[in-house]
């Protein structure tokens, strides 16, 4: 039987916006590790870290001051109403095997000393100075993150130092050596959405949601370390003229190839308003209007492009999922993908190369569309991470901003 983590979130009721937005994504990370998250229950950031808890899909456990549930933040998986009122405080510390702080209050501060002072591990986010605070005989001192990336990657270091303390093996650096994953990123519904997948290109496919695509990146490397991050969007924009990507990514389509829509030329995405945009492309492109689908994406290509400008700090390639799957099937599929039926063949093709989807991705999901085109990314930038794909054109393009154009497959 597996044994669940539990992880505590604390902080203050009446929390900053910064702080509860800081909550929201420890608890989203956190249930992306599959522990439980744990809260005292109400608003401020027990209710952000119960909130991103569910986003993720995760569960969340409320531990209420109360002796009824009325107050109990909407967003929870499960409440208990102790009636303990701030002695629950201690209940909470003590059912926890890490303690993450967000923000600071008196009631905060109670936690993380009593944490401390019972041996359960604390980090802290903009959480008390406790510096001058001195230790003693079983006194395990709090560790500061600069962030809730670091912050639950350092959780996660500590769950798995107790389990090999416990397991009697040696703790010598990162208790778990995480295998390269490779993450395959679409476009949806409030930004991206990703697919985090073992680099052998087979396995479970675990999905994360963040509205701009360096925090989707960083969500993902607090999960494993990754090797390539293979996105469905234009990546090195062209000055004037049509990138040569699409022009073959269209040919090798066939009758697919409407879904590759022209990039826009650099400063047509500058032009605050989709007139303006035609303007310049037609001035640019030698009499080439602009798709309204493609200054549609302006938001999302200019998200990337100052990702990717300067070094991101992991492989970036642009992959188109039609022609992912083309390469998975042997050609250019024949149904749409928005269709209830190309999305019954789209999860067969993927499945069939063995990926493993998560429970919940069916052909009448709610934006199913853009999970498995993620999907479908992750299994090519695990063939880029291997050496074994292939890009239109052999020899990338280079505009003024000197990335390689080229679309991997």
């Amino acid at each position: 039987m597996t044994v669940r983590r539990y992880v505590g979130v604390v902080g203050p009721a009446d929390a900053s916006a910064r702080q509860v937005a800081q909550a929201v994504e420890v608890g989203r990370l956190l249930a992306g590790h599959g522990v439980v998250v744990v809260t005292g229950g109400l608003d401020g950031v027990m209710g952000g870290a119960a909130r991103g808890c569910a986003e993720a899909g995760g569960t969340s456990l409320g531990l209420l001051p109360g002796a009824d549930r009325a107050g109990a933040h909407p967003s929870l998986s499960l409440s208990v109403p102790t009636g303990l009122g701030e002695m629950r405080n201690a209940l909470l510390v003590r059912c926890c095997d890490v303690v993450v702080a967000v923000g600071t209050s008196w009631g905060t501060v109670s936690e993380v000393a009593l944490a401390a002072r019972t041996g359960v591990p604390v980090v802290l986010v903009d959480g008390p100075r406790l510096d001058d605070v001195p230790g003693g005989a079983g006194v395990v001192a709090p560790v500061r993150a600069d962030g809730p990336v670091q912050a639950v990657s350092l959780a996660m270091r500590l769950l798995d130092q107790q389990e090999s303390t416990r397991a009697g093996r040696p703790v010598t650096g990162p208790a778990r050596e995480v295998a390269p994953h490779v993450l395959g990123v679409d476009g949806a519904a409030g930004g991206w959405v990703g697919a985090l997948l073992p680099v052998r290109g087979t396995g479970p496919v675990r999905l994360l949601r963040a509205p701009l695509i360096r925090t989707l990146v960083e969500e993902a490397v607090a999960l494993a370390p990754l090797a390539v991050v293979a996105v469905d969007i234009p990546i090195g924009l062209p000055d004037t003229g049509t990138r040569q990507a699409d022009v073959l990514a269209r040919r090798r389509l066939g009758k697919r190839g409407s879904s590759v829509f022209p990039t826009p030329v650099r400063d047509a995405l500058a032009a605050p308003t989709y007139a303006q945009a035609r303007q310049v492309s037609v001035a640019r492109t030698g009499g080439r209007s602009l798709a309204a689908q493609s200054y549609a994406l302006r938001r999302a290509i200019l998200d990337v492009d100052g990702f990717v400008r300067p070094d991101p700090g992991v492989r970036v390639v642009e992959v188109h999922p039609e022609l992912s799957f083309a390469a998975m099937a042997g050609g250019p599929l024949d149904s749409r993908k928005k269709d209830r039926s190309g999305a019954l063949e789209r999860i067969g093709v993927l499945t069939s190369h063995g990926l493993v989807l998560p429970d919940g991705v069916d052909a009448d999901a709610r934006g199913v569309d853009d999970v498995l085109d993620a999907a479908a990314a992750a299994w090519t930038g695990a063939r880029v991470a291997r050496g074994e794909a292939q890009r239109l054109p052999e020899e990338p393009e280079r505009f003024s901003d000197g990335i390689d154009a080229a679309i991997w497959s």
